[in-house]
């Protein structure tokens, strides 16, 4: 039914407009929805906050500077994406309207939708969209392995060249990582947060350099904050450039801010170092090995843990890179991804042990008060024949 000047209106809402649903509102919806609709969203809200009496829609033309025809188009548009509810009485000479307002999505909700987002992504274009979903990218779940029962819904259609699928899987949230990174301990949703674009340009937010900040500070021990701190100093803004190897640099000169945990093991490794010399200060050259075994080897907090304190049993409390690497490379074949696997395989070796030297296991390998057990004798040679070879490098 047409719109008239004289028809009068009313509208239903409470005070739910909060700043992260005003941001969604401008920032995700009105690409889709249109500058009009969020201009009559946002003055029906403005209006129904305040509103006495019934009103007649010439005097709401007036105030936003549009046409009959204009507003209309606008409310069909809240209407689609849910905004709006619209109830009318038709009369002889008038009919009377209730705008019922609903909140906008959260932009973390919004963003989940695959609807919503293929809509956003094809009103802004792949590249807006892209550093947009970045802007509001927080922490996910991830869904990899499990299947998408939702029960889809109908929306206003998007252009017919346009797969929500390809275009949903390229804007989704950048650190939402692969299934073999759970070793990343990191508060990236506090990082996003009160990290500001422009200290940490949101085209400098690829994965991979998201990835690294997460690894350097599950390593080290750092907190979301002491990782903005450094970040801001590994980005150059002029060249738009971030500079990963003088990042991870400063973050193995940095004390750890994480050196206590219910569990030793969990602990990150240079606090789990730091903790086996006493609480003294773990050296750069020990903090790029626990570095490496991380970055490149892709061990997890704990295997690294149990490696390193196995390692020092058997080699008189040193660690020389050459023979870390060596342990490292058996276990990477082995596939040892576990805690439990690399406890187990610490256990194998002493299985094999000889008389020649008698050592004192942890805990967590389960023996028994009276129960002695020895180390590999071949380790052993191994171990003494590289220490004397590398000279001591770490003593």
């Amino acid at each position: 039914m047409e719109l008239r000047p004289k028809d009068i209106y009313r509208v239903e809402c409470t005070d739910f407009l909060s700043e992260d649903a005003l941001t969604s509102l401008l920032s995700l919806y009105q690409p889709v929805v249109g500058r009009n609709a969020v201009i009559f969203y946002l003055t029906l809200y403005s209006e129904g906050r305040s509103q006495h009496s019934q009103e007649n829609h010439g005097r709401l033309s007036a105030v936003m500077n549009m046409t009959m025809d204009e507003m209309e188009r606008a409310r069909i548009h809240l209407e689609e994406y849910l905004l709006v509810r619209t109830y009318v009485e038709e009369g002889e000479s008038r009919s009377s309207y209730i705008y019922r307002l609903n909140a906008p999505l959260s932009a973390k909700t919004f963003l989940s939708s695959r609807e919503l987002t293929a809509a956003f992504a094809a009103a802004v274009g792949q590249k807006n969209a892209e550093l947009s979903v970045s802007k509001f990218s927080v922490g996910t779940l991830n869904t990899s392995g499990y299947k998408d029962i939702t029960r889809k819904i109908t929306t206003r259609p998007v252009s017919r060249d346009f797969d929500p699928t390809v275009q949903y899987s390229k804007v989704q949230p950048r650190y939402n990582f692969d299934p073999d990174q759970t070793e990343i301990n990191f508060d990236y949703e506090h990082f996003i947060a009160t990290t500001s674009s422009l200290v940490f340009p949101v085209e400098l937010r690829t994965q991979e350099n998201l990835k690294l900040i997460g690894k350097l500070a599950t390593i080290y021990g750092l907190s979301a904050d002491r990782m903005r701190i450094l970040v801001s100093r590994a980005v150059n803004i002029d060249s738009m450039s971030f500079d990963d190897e003088k990042l991870k640099l400063m973050a193995a000169r940095s004390k750890p801010d994480i050196t206590e945990a219910k569990d030793p093991y969990a602990l990150p490794p240079v606090s789990f170092l730091q903790a086996k010399q006493n609480g003294r200060p773990v050296s750069l050259a020990d903090k790029k090995i626990l570095e490496k075994l991380s970055i490149e080897y892709r061990f997890s907090n704990e295997v690294i843990n149990v490696m390193i304190e196995y390692i020092l049993k058997i080699s008189d409390n040193k660690l020389v890179a050459a023979f870390v690497e060596m342990i490292a490379g058996e276990w990477a074949r082995k596939d040892i991804q576990t805690r439990e696997q690399a406890v187990s395989e610490t256990k194998k070796k002493n299985a094999k042990s000889s008389g020649r030297r008698r050592e004192v296991l942890p805990e967590y390998y389960g023996r028994k008060d009276n129960e002695e057990e020895t180390a590999d004798s071949e380790e052993l040679e191994k171990a003494q024949a590289l220490l004397r070879k590398m000279g001591n490098l770490n003593g």
